[in-house]
């Protein structure tokens, strides 16, 4: 049987803003936002969608408003 890893995420981190990559303005045309609510697939799911987005071309911002793609 395969192993699962437990991941627990903290109550405090509902609607944190999702920015794991280093945003270098000069290196991505386009920027992501992504804020998460929920159970920790919620924030699996988020980390998923970063990384696709990543490889796309996008950069994570952790403000709203320097977005050009906004997911909540």
């Amino acid at each position: 049987m395969a192993e699962t890893l437990e991941k627990v995420i903290e109550e405090g981190r509902q609607g944190e803003a999702y920015a794991p990559f280093a945003n270098d303005p000069n290196s991505y045309n386009k920027k992501f936002y992504i804020e998460s609510y929920g159970c920790q697939m919620n924030f699996s799911d988020s980390e998923i969608v970063a990384s696709i987005l990543h490889e796309e071309g996008f950069g994570a911002t952790g403000k709203f408003t320097e977005a050009d793609l906004v997911l909540i």
